[in-house]
């Protein structure tokens, strides 16, 4: 009889060959394992020559010598190429930005010609500082590429040796750019003129100079990760130093994320209509800022410095609102939204809530619109310090909630009328619940169940010790078809 292993194995064998190329070609699995895969069967030995997404990672070979491990990667990667059959590259990523000693420049060089040779549409590779002449001849003029991510390493400045004339990429949509240096401000401008159907641009870890102008009618993604100007203004904004801006009119995501870019966006968000996620992380918000969009539908703040700079906001269509931060600017921000009856899901998450349960009532004014909620407050005050009026959250139907909160909640579910479901994280990776608060709340616990239209409190479990064991003791001693025990990993 045969066993389930080999009945396994025999319904991987029997799989159609096309099917097998395309998972291994569609997934993110590395090449290296794509070919071990194909030694499984001896149909599927014949197909690994046929893929047409290579993914090549140095950190597969670790076998203790890193000298030997360079070796052996790049005879892998020159042996794949050398076998693979003329069909062209859908993907080809290369990560290896350890690979820097002279004796693989010209393996490098090598693979990145086979890949523009093979009309390659999605491109990853890092580019050291000797790489600039095949960035000019080779990659900037890839007319197949659709996606192109560099990883810029030791360059003093991005640019500076490749001419304007030389970059031809009519199809590409999506470029990321990472680099610890200069941005040359003519290659900049002539690589968004040159780029005619890019709509996708990621820069990470740039010095941008000071006049950096990006102009694109077509533009509908901007993400600056980690940049900082060059000069002490602002890239974007007004001011009588101001010369030149962005212009993105077509913009629908705009993502700032880290503090070194000084970034006056209130004008650029008026002079983008089509905006409909913005996205501030550990952002220092310019003074006198003014959020104000008539299409923005996803709003996320998280570790925004600065958060009282932000003089007003109005976001009519606002459908999903996200925020990390302190209590006290939570509240700030309270005082300066309002209640936005268009919202239906809001990720509120604070740091400190030595500041009182009061605070955070008074900052759920602005959310008593919302149908999912999800509330996660670290060191919320103790219960009696609870105030005797909440604000009435007639919409709310889930609920998900941490151990800190949960005092709260118990306090306050009789102002969440249409609550249909709960998710409580007891245990989040911020709280330890301990017994005698369990002891404590255990009767409230059961109050909440009476709710009528509560249909499900799900419970989840994360650490599996003495503790949890004890609060699903008291959980099934209620015997309520309600109560669903869930098994998953820590609430961030």
């Amino acid at each position: 009889m045969m066993s389930s292993q080999e009945s396994e194995s025999d319904k991987m064998t029997n799989l159609p060959e096309e099917l097998v190329v395309d998972i291994m070609g569609l997934s993110s699995m590395k090449t290296r394992a794509a070919v071990q895969m194909c030694m499984l069967s001896k149909r599927w030995n014949l197909l690994w020559p046929f893929l047409s997404a290579l993914n090549f990672d140095l950190k597969e070979f670790n076998s203790g010598d890193p000298k030997q491990d360079k070796h052996s990667f790049s005879r892998f990667v020159t042996t794949m190429l050398n076998c693979r059959k003329a069909v062209n590259l859908d993907k080809f990523r290369l990560s290896c930005v350890n690979l820097s000693e002279k004796q693989y420049h010209s393996s490098i060089e090598r693979w990145i010609i086979y890949a523009v040779q093979h009309q390659v549409k999605v491109f990853q590779l890092p580019v050291f500082s000797w790489c600039g002449s095949l960035v000019s001849k080779h990659i900037v003029a890839c007319e197949s590429l659709v996606e192109l991510h560099l990883h810029l390493i030791g360059c003093s400045q991005l640019g500076l040796d490749i001419a304007s004339e030389s970059i031809n990429l009519p199809r590409l949509q999506k470029l990321h750019l990472r680099s610890q240096g200069l941005m040359s401000i003519d290659f900049f401008k002539n690589l968004i003129w040159r780029c005619p159907l890019l709509k996708d641009l990621f820069l990470e870890s740039f010095i941008v100079p000071y006049s950096s102008f990006i102009s694109s009618e077509i533009l509908e993604h901007l993400t600056f990760k980690n940049c900082k100007v060059s000069y002490k203004s602002a890239i974007c904004g007004t001011g009588d130093n101001m010369t030149e801006k962005i212009y993105c009119p077509s913009l629908r995501k705009l993502f700032l994320l880290g503090e070194g870019l000084c970034f006056y966006f209130s004008e650029f968000l008026s002079e983008c209509p089509l905006l409909e996620d913005l996205w501030l992380e550990s952002f220092n918000v310019p003074l006198g800022s003014i959020i104000f969009s008539q299409k923005l539908q996803n709003l996320t703040l998280k570790n925004c410095k600065n958060i009282e700079r932000i003089y007003s906001i109005k976001v009519p269509s606002l459908v999903s609102f996200c925020f990390v931060g302190l209590i006290e600017d939570v509240v700030v921000l309270a005082d300066k939204v309002g209640s936005i009856s268009s919202l239906i899901h809001a990720n509120v998450s604070l740091r400190d809530g030595s500041y009182g349960s009061s605070f955070l009532t008074y900052a759920l004014n602005s959310l008593s619109c919302v149908e999912n909620l999800d509330l996660c407050v670290h060191k919320l005050a103790a219960s009696s310090q609870f105030p005797s009026i909440y604000p009435t959250l007639h919409k709310l139907k889930n609920l998900s909630i941490c151990g800190h909160c949960f005092n709260y909640v118990l306090y306050m579910w009789k102002y969440m009328p249409n609550l249909e479901k709960i998710t409580l994280w007891p245990y989040c990776q911020h709280y330890l619940w301990s017994s005698e608060g369990l002891n404590r709340d255990y009767a409230l616990l059961r109050e909440i169940m009476k709710c009528k239209k509560l249909k499900v409190l799900e419970v989840v479990c994360a650490r599996f010790d003495d503790q949890e064991r004890q609060l699903m003791d008291h959980l099934r001693k209620l015997k309520d078809p309600k109560i669903v025990i869930s098994n998953k990993q820590f609430k961030n």
